[in-house]
């Protein structure tokens, strides 16, 4: 196979590095030249880093003080305020090591509602049994 060019020599108008870049095109020169003031440069590249665990005795507590609402109203709930507070001295304990507070504090709240509706329901029903009870005695 032959060659158009003599031996030795090479073309002057082919682009040292092909397809040329867009920056290229545009400036009609090299594409190492510095950026225009105010040109935005990309940023490094930001390493991963893993969030510590979660105390599971906070995700069951948090889990359970739910569940109280549906199943079973209030012995979930006291099981949920035992394990609220055994993982709020584990998270405590850990030094930032482990997390899991915010659950901590919303399995606590959930699971005190939840209490007080149920022991304001039997007030108000005992309350009404016994409105019952004297009005229909007299």
């Amino acid at each position: 196979m032959t060659s158009d060019t003599p031996e030795g020599m090479e073309p002057t108008n082919v682009p040292q590095t092909w397809p040329a870049s867009p920056d290229e095109v545009a400036t009609g020169g090299d594409a190492a030249q510095a950026p225009e003031a105010g040109a935005y440069t990309p940023a490094a590249p930001v390493p991963y880093v893993a969030s510590p665990p979660t105390s599971n005795n906070a995700i069951i507590a948090f889990v359970l003080s739910i569940v109280s609402w549906a199943l079973c109203p209030v012995i979930p709930a006291i099981v949920a305020l035992v394990l609220a507070q055994s993982a709020q001295r584990e998270i405590a304990a850990s030094q930032g090591a482990v997390q899991g507070g915010g659950l901590v504090t919303a399995s606590k709240i959930i699971s005190w509602i939840n209490i007080g509706f149920w022991a304001a329901f039997l007030v108000i029903g005992a309350f009404v049994t016994l409105l019952i009870v004297v009005a229909g005695s007299a």
